[in-house]
């Protein structure tokens, strides 16, 4: 008999790609891990991972069981979601999935208003990198997800829920900058939205080519958007580091190190301590949607859907 929790095991196991790295995420000894895969595959007398590569790979018939496992989940959240409405749904949570900058800067304050107006809902984040955030989204992990990568129009429904702009930022003792005072921003002024104004000037990015650059690792969409805004310019940065985090770029341009791209909303939080000039770019791939995410997949629970209405009306105060 195929038992739900075993699936639950072999289905971390295929998120994982690692044996180890699936008991960890599910708080089990690895060695008993094993055993309850191994108990689903003696369930379907043929093997559901093939062990000889790493990382671990499906087997045919493994492939099949991954594909009827997520029907089944998906049934599940459907089955929960329906009874919770029947119920009235005294209780409830939803979880938000998004980046270190929105966990950090933007969803607590919309998390306690939310609250506020649905006191017997939570909405709980989950902080998650880039590559992992719509994989998540897919297995139920999280409910909604905030991110600048666009949704697979086949998996996700996807809504712009806030649009942001890419800035430059150059250590103020660079001198690059001499000449170009009509152009510059104090963290202050971008604060304001003052880069926002139609009548404020961009600067020429190709003005910038000599200079030493702190961009984000490839895979990060700022990281392929900056070489696509120095491309456009006329020249390729001269890399000198390349940084997970954002806010790492950020405090190394800030010591002296280099240029770096940057969302305005990370001016709000930056202390730069007058270190660092902000430039306005004119190309239009400085602008960039945050994508408000959700999956086609499962119906959403009443606290998702209220979120989900509550977000889409709600714009970031960064």
């Amino acid at each position: 008999m195929l038992m739900l929790k075993e699936m639950e095991y072999v289905y971390a196991v295929y998120e994982e790609q690692s044996f180890s790295k699936a008991a960890r995420k599910l708080y089990l000894s690895q060695p008993a891990l094993s055993a309850a895969v191994r108990r689903a595959e003696a369930e379907i007398h043929t093997p559901i991972f093939d062990r000889s590569t790493n990382p671990i790979r499906l087997t045919a018939a493994g492939a099949y069981y991954i594909d009827a496992v997520k029907r089944i989940l998906d049934i599940r959240q459907e089955m929960e979601s329906y009874f919770d409405a029947l119920a009235g749904e005294c209780r409830g949570s939803v979880r938000v999935g998004a980046a270190s900058f929105f966990c950090a800067h933007v969803l607590p304050d919309i998390a306690e208003e939310f609250q506020r107006q649905y006191p017997a809902w939570r909405a709980s984040m989950l902080e998650v990198n880039a590559p992992d955030l719509y994989p998540c989204l897919q297995s139920g992990t999280i409910d909604l997800s905030l991110s600048v990568e666009a949704a697979d129009p086949r998996l996700f429904h996807s809504t712009v829920w806030h649009e942001e702009q890419i800035l430059l930022a150059v250590p103020a003792a660079f001198s690059v900058n001499r000449g170009l005072e009509a152009f510059q921003l104090t963290a202050a002024q971008v604060r304001e939205g003052v880069h926002l104004q139609e009548n404020f000037p961009a600067v020429d990015l190709s003005r910038f080519a000599q200079e030493p650059f702190l961009l984000l690792k490839q895979g990060n969409d700022l990281n392929q958007r900056a070489y696509k805004l120095c491309r456009n310019a006329g020249f390729r940065p001269k890399t000198v580091l390349e940084l997970d985090q954002l806010l790492t770029a950020c405090c190394i341009a800030r010591d002296g190190k280099g240029c770096t791209f940057l969302r305005d909303g990370m001016a709000r939080f930056l202390e730069d301590g007058g270190r660092l000039v902000y430039y306005k770019l004119g190309d239009p791939a400085a602008h960039r949607p945050v994508m408000l995410a959700w999956r086609k997949s499962a119906e959403l629970s009443r606290p998702a859907k209220a979120l989900l209405e509550f977000l889409t009306g709600t714009q970031p105060q960064a």
